[in-house]
């Protein structure tokens, strides 16, 4: 019984809508569905059956997994507009869900193709790099971007190999931070003789450890380059340039075994 013509109680509002009576008292705290008639005397919340479509609509929405910002500006929207934000609200959604699918997937190939880290922690060797002339590309790319540095590559080693070939080992470096959400400038670099086109790299030392296929993927690789970095650090160094992975070995990456050696991760410094 609702106790007022017309209307309807919280538990029978909440029963024919699909709702809860716990997230009806929260919806009228926060705007999104304030009842018909609230009774002075007792507080109690009164519904009109019209807005059991809001109710109905409300429930079908956090089904979802919509915040209730957008449910409130969807709910409150003509037809036309309301269609159109709850399309744009689940482009978006689509777009996460494949990206995580995505990473989901590499994570899986990752973990399954890692090797235990060594005991302790990784050797840090030393180098000195003489100057080198350089082509590269330069390109702002997420972690799910990140096989443009092949085609890069490519494109710089067929270009190298119309001025006498390749220099030296072709490497990359991580001018910025790369993540699902941060695309920081990623720079692909294949040295070339002098007298070809390109920039010049100025001779460094570097701290250098060599990473074998096992340890290449994130997060594994990761530990590597924070190792690296702590050592400069603890051995009073100051960082000179943007950490790189040299690629001198050869290997190929989808082919290459798990102990195969296929760059090193290196930081320059002074």
């Amino acid at each position: 019984m609702s106790g007022e013509p017309g209307l309807l109680t919280i538990g029978e509002f909440a029963r024919r809508s699909g709702l809860s009576i716990r997230a009806l008292r929260l919806y009228d705290r926060i705007g999104l569905l304030r009842p018909a008639h609230v009774v002075p005397a007792t507080g109690y919340r009164r519904y009109a059956s019209g807005q059991l479509y809001a109710g109905r609509l409300i429930a079908l929405l956090r089904r979802l997994d919509m915040p209730l910002t957008e449910i409130t500006a969807i709910v409150g929207a003509a037809g036309s507009d309301a269609a159109a934000r709850l399309a744009d609200y689940w482009t978006a959604v689509e777009q996460r869900l494949a990206a995580q699918r995505e990473l989901a997937d590499r994570l899986v190939r990752n973990l399954a193709a890692e090797t235990p880290a060594p005991e302790g922690t990784w050797e840090v060797s030393v180098r000195d790099v003489a100057a080198q002339h350089i082509l590269s590309e330069v390109r702002y790319v997420n972690a799910t971007e990140m096989g443009w540095i092949e085609e890069a590559s490519a494109r710089l080693t067929d270009l190298a190999d119309r001025s006498g070939g390749p220099a030296g080992p072709r490497f990359v470096v991580f001018h910025g931070e790369v993540t699902e959400d941060a695309n920081g400038p990623v720079e692909v670099c294949v040295p070339v003789h002098p007298d070809a086109a390109g920039r010049a790299e100025p001779a460094h030392r570097e701290a250098y450890i060599p990473v074998v296929k096992g340890h290449f993927e994130p997060p594994r690789i990761l530990s590597i380059y924070d190792t690296v970095r702590r050592w400069v650090r603890e051995h009073g160094h100051t960082v000179a340039a943007s950490p790189r992975e040299v690629y001198a070995y050869g290997a190929v990456l989808e082919t290459a075994g798990p102990g195969d050696l296929v760059c090193d991760v290196a930081l320059p410094f002074r």
